[in-house]
Formats: structure tokens, sequence, C-alpha cells
């Protein structure tokens, strides 16, 4: 019974990581079309008010969920600064 429930629950945190990478791919496509329209505005690539803001509204949300609002936090910079990677590589291209 053990090893079936162990079974099961690898399943479920396998379908949870499939999710959890789908979402991060769809967030890192928009990132040329973003790119594009900072690059029309001339809208810096880092916006620090903007991304304190967020930081802000995911800790708090991370705690409305019961996480850990530093662990959310230190995810989340790892996404920006991969964004704010994939934004400089979109307007290189486009020069």
């Amino acid at each position: 019974m053990a090893v079936k429930n162990l079974n099961k629950i690898r399943k479920d945190i396998e379908r949870i990581d499939e999710v959890i990478l789908t979402a991060l791919a769809e967030r890192m496509d928009l990132m040329p079309d973003l790119a594009a329209i900072k690059k029309q505005r001339k809208i810096p690539i880092f916006q620090e008010k903007q991304e304190q803001q967020t930081v802000k509204r995911l800790r708090r949300m991370a705690k409305e969920q019961e996480l850990d609002p530093d662990f959310v936090e230190e995810i989340f910079v790892s996404i920006f600064n991969e964004s704010k990677r994939l934004q400089n590589e979109a307007m290189r291209r486009e020069e």
C-alpha cells in the first residue's frame, strides 16, 4: 500500500512539474514581444520599481498559499533574470 501511495505521489509531482515548466515556457515566449514594445517606447529592460512591486505581490501571494516568501522570491528573481536576458537577446537581434 505504501509503495502504491509513493508511486501516486511521484506521478502527481511529475504532472505538477510539467505544468510548472509549461507555464514557464509560456512566460518566456512573451519576452521577445515585451522587448519589442520596450524598445519602441524606449523603456529600459530593467524596471526596478515594477520588479519590486511584483516581488511584493508574489510574497503576499506566497503567504496566502502558506509558502515561504523568501523561497518564492528566490525562484522569481531567477525567472526575472532569465526574462531580462531573453529581452536583451531579442533587442540585440533587432539591431
